[in-house]
């Protein structure tokens, strides 16, 4: 039976029947005027005896909400049906103090003598929404309790992630969640880690957020601590909302994840109905989003440590490595030298030695590259000016790596000079550029760039002493490396090239020469995007000046018939230098290690000059014999020779002053030329 054919109802009687409703009672007609309303109804909106009669009923709802609320009454009394209460749809009411409180609606329709008139049953709900709130709120402080453990706890990051966002989609009953991140450029958006998404939505998802400048730019300015649907309304935020509606999803929420200051992307959570993320959801995120802010720095912080230990460990064992190589090649190179001068009659034989000198040289700079990464190379290390040294280099790459790569550079004058050497730091860029180029098989863009860094604290991303530094950067559009090749790159003799076309010293190299400077390297790579390198160097304070390394000098032996000192621990290292020095004239007497050296120094007054290695084994070191030897003798000339200078030997600024150094392996024009000098300018 249509409601049409049912009789009219009298208003008395309906009057009747609201007098003794329990609940609250509100009788509208088509054009949305209150025509009647019980007790109940006055107290619960605060009105007097009979002043809800004849308000519009918008009046009660909040000036905010009043014109959905018209249109969706419109739609009922176009087509009056009947809607229980308890059905989930909840409304705000307006009190006549101006005091909003949630409310619940049932509604049904009925004929009267007066016409079809509306009717409203309404329940106050405060107390059951703070009863449910509250519920809520234990429910998602015991998610956060879980998920705080995971994300400070847990030794699989990545594993750690994923279940963190199962859970936030748990706790809030969303359909689908996501972490996006930026590229290395900090230009676009991509998804780091996700749940709920199917493989087509998400890259839907990504084509609508991924490169969103409005989003990027409220992150970066800080203007808002969350993005929702309801702030995407005009220009270009409005586009991505009505993409995410057609998506499926009517609600949004974007909580950055901030790093230092800085947005690394952020945390997304998608909602299939409108309004869904109130205060208390959005809380919950911003809860969240910190516990992975916290999990990212863990997890950065961890593997800096291990990576860390892991090329420490390999830079000791290189280094001493190096060292004894350097003995053998010292050895090798001597004997060899020695023959080079005894068959000079010889030249079918000189061709062999020649050879073997050469292979010797190679060996030299093998080991030289060895003490590089292990970071007891010999440096020294200048003001550089940023700007030309960039220009130049550009210049040279332009015509070496040929056409098809664009080399770019970015160096403003203003930018400090660095303090590094030179040298090393030329074999280091081009060692970055070489690598660029070989990840751009088929051509692409090489950017240099040079900026300063001003650090305030340790507390940075380079894990860097407070200062200023020069950041010279390195960008490719090549291939990109995966992390697990991240990982490893700068460790020596690792390398993903043909046996033939790279050793894996390159990026250790750099490495070593970076921290030995007082800098570090950083890496930043997505496969197919391209890599970035980028070399943070002290910059120079005012006044620095060059470090000077000892010459291949003058070698004029005619008068040599001084008396020289010679400590070596390795026997064959020892006879070399002896050959060398007995072959010009020079009376030598040699000692084993510091203790023997002292008694033959002071045993013998006309000891000239005293040549000893740092190394010396057990007891004494080089360094420690010639400050012992100093104290003894304070004019005596001293020239130390080391195959590697490690941190138990490492000489302090008033040492390196005061004594020279030659490097293993040596010439023996340097070691002749060098004690020529050092013994006329005494």
């Amino acid at each position: 039976m249509n409601q049409q054919d049912l009789p009219a109802v009298s208003f008395v009687m309906l009057s009747m029947w609201f007098d003794i409703a329990p609940d609250a009672m509100i009788a509208v007609d088509r054009k949305g005027a209150i025509v009647l309303a019980n007790a109940q109804a006055e107290r619960m909106f605060g009105y007097g005896q009979g002043a809800l009669q004849g308000l519009a009923l918008e009046a009660l709802v909040p000036e905010s909400l009043r014109q959905a609320h018209r249109t969706h009454r419109d739609d009922y009394m176009a087509r009056p049906r009947i809607r229980p209460m308890g059905i989930g749809y909840e409304l705000m009411g307006l009190k006549h103090d101006g005091q909003t409180f949630p409310l619940e609606i049932g509604l049904s329709s009925i004929a009267t003598d007066k016409g079809v008139i509306a009717i409203a049953s309404v329940r106050d709900i405060s107390e059951t929404r703070r009863v449910r709130q509250a519920l809520e709120r234990a429910q998602r402080d015991s998610y956060i309790a879980l998920i705080s453990r995971l994300a400070l706890e847990s030794p699989d990051y990545e594993l750690a992630i994923r279940r963190i966002l199962e859970l936030t989609v748990a706790a809030l009953e969303l359909p689908a969640a996501a972490i996006f991140a930026t590229d290395w450029r900090y230009n676009t958006f991509h998804i780091r880690a996700s749940t709920g998404l199917s493989e087509q939505t998400a890259r839907t998802i990504t084509s609508i957020l991924g490169s969103a400048d409005s989003i990027r730019g409220a992150f970066d300015a800080r203007k808002h601590d969350v993005i929702t649907s309801d702030m995407m309304q005009d220009g270009s935020s409005g586009t991505i909302r009505a993409d995410l509606s057609r998506a499926g999803f009517h609600d949004v929420a974007l909580v950055p994840l901030f790093v230092r200051r800085e947005a690394l992307g952020f945390l997304l959570a998608l909602a299939a109905a409108p309004r869904t993320f109130d205060e208390g959801k959005v809380n919950f995120l911003q809860s969240i989003a910190s516990l992975l802010t916290s999990a990212i720095q863990r997890s950065r912080t961890e593997e800096q440590l291990a990576h860390a230990q892991r090329l420490d460990a390999l830079g000791q064992l290189t280094g001493g490595v190096a060292h004894d190589f350097n003995n053998l090649l010292t050895v090798i190179s001597g004997n060899l030298q020695l023959l080079e001068a005894e068959l000079s009659d010889r030249p079918d034989l000189q061709e062999i030695i020649d050879s073997a000198v050469r292979a010797v040289d190679r060996g030299s700079d093998l080991t030289r590259r060895l003490l590089t990464f292990s970071r007891r190379q010999s440096l020294q290390p200048r003001a550089v000016v940023p700007q030309p040294l960039l220009e130049e280099l550009a210049s040279i790459l332009r015509r070496t790596l040929g056409e098809a790569i664009l080399v770019q550079v970015d160096c403003a004058a203003e930018v400090p000079d660095l303090y590094a050497d030179p040298n090393e730091l030329d074999t280091a860029l081009v060692n970055l550029a070489l690598n660029a180029r070989d990840a751009m098989p088929r051509g692409g863009r090489l950017s240099i760039s040079a900026r300063e860094i001003s650090l305030d604290n340790v507390d940075n991303q380079w894990k860097l002493p407070a200062g200023r530094y020069v950041a010279v950067a390195v960008s490719d559009t090549g291939t990109g490396m995966p992390q697990d090749v991240q990982a490893h790159a700068f460790e020596p003799f690792f390398t993903t090239k043909e046996s033939s076309k790279g050793s894996g010293l390159g990026l250790s190299m750099v490495y070593g020469f970076a921290t030995q400077s007082g800098g570090t390297i950083t890496i930043d790579s997505r496969l197919g995007y391209g890599t970035r390198m980028e070399l943070v160097l002290p910059a120079a304070a005012p006044g620095a000046k060059m470090v000077n390394d000892p010459r291949a000098d003058d070698t004029r032996h005619a008068d040599a018939r001084e008396t020289i000192l010679v400590v070596e621990d390795e026997t064959d290292v020892r006879t070399v230098a002896t050959r060398f020095l007995s072959a010009v004239g020079y009376n030598v007497v040699a000692a084993a290690n510091a203790r023997e050296a002292l008694d033959l120094l002071i045993a013998n007054p006309d000891v000239d000059l005293l040549f000893s290695d740092v190394v010396l084994g057990s007891g004494m070191d080089g360094t420690e014999l010639a400050r012992e030897a100093r104290r003894v003798r304070p004019a005596l000339p001293i020239l130390l020779v080391s195959g590697y200078q490690g941190p138990g030997d490492r000489r302090s600024e008033k040492s390196a002053e005061t004594f020279e150094l030659l490097r293993k392996p040596y010439r023996r024009e340097q070691l002749i030329g060098t004690i020529r000098r050092l013994l006329d300018n005494a």
